[in-house]
């Protein structure tokens, strides 16, 4: 799910950056209010998965858990714990490539009022 509304806001910040490109203000305001959507989605599936892994009974296996979903490794030998792993580092990356693409987007539309100067 979350790979999902990563991969659609990738694609709408592409779109802007495209718009940008062609000077089209009207698009470039739909984009910006189409991404909000996902990213929403995104904060609340995070807050979600916050909330279950509070709620686990095994504190060691919700440390476990917490720490693979922070980025860390999974021990040898669990398939599933790998998958999960290997989910995360997808998801971090392609998360990586909308903040590079957002930084570069704003500071080309903001110039010295960037959200990141």
């Amino acid at each position: 799910r979350t790979g999902n509304l990563l991969n659609e806001l990738l694609d709408l910040t592409q779109q802007m950056g495209e718009a940008i490109d062609r000077n089209d203000q009207v698009s470039i305001q739909m984009l910006i209010a189409m991404r909000e959507e996902p990213l929403a989605k995104l904060q609340a599936a995070d807050k979600a998965l916050r909330e279950q892994l509070e709620a686990l009974p095994d504190r060691e296996e919700a440390g476990q858990l917490a720490a693979i979903l922070n980025g860390g490794s999974a021990e040898d030998g669990e398939r599933t714990a790998k998958m999960l792993c290997d989910q995360v580092a997808v998801n971090r990356r392609r998360l990586k490539q909308v903040t590079d693409l957002d930084r570069i987007l704003n500071q080309r539309m903001g110039r010295e009022k960037s959200a990141y100067q």
